[in-house]
């Protein structure tokens, strides 16, 4: 079964964006570019929202999840 990373609290985001620093650390790319996880900032002024790439997958989704200060992540698995 596939693992996958969702963002499923993602008002508790603070927009840190470690989560995109550990991907692309496990890529070994610098900076945001082609990132497989991106982090916008919401209409009202404290909110972001999550946008996931499916390849994340890829990854070692259990660091990324464990990195983020507001556990704004959850893995789920597919069938």
């Amino acid at each position: 079964m596939a693992k996958n990373l969702k963002a499923t609290q993602e008002d508790k985001c603070n927009g840190c964006e470690l989560c995109i620093l550990e991907s692309q650390r496990q890529l070994k790319k610098v900076g945001l570019e082609e990132s497989l996880i991106r982090i916008f900032k919401g209409e009202s002024e404290n909110s972001y929202k999550v946008e996931i790439d499916p390849r994340v997958s890829v990854l070692d989704i259990e660091k990324i999840k464990s990195i983020c200060p507001k556990e704004v992540f959850e893995i789920t698995e597919n069938d």
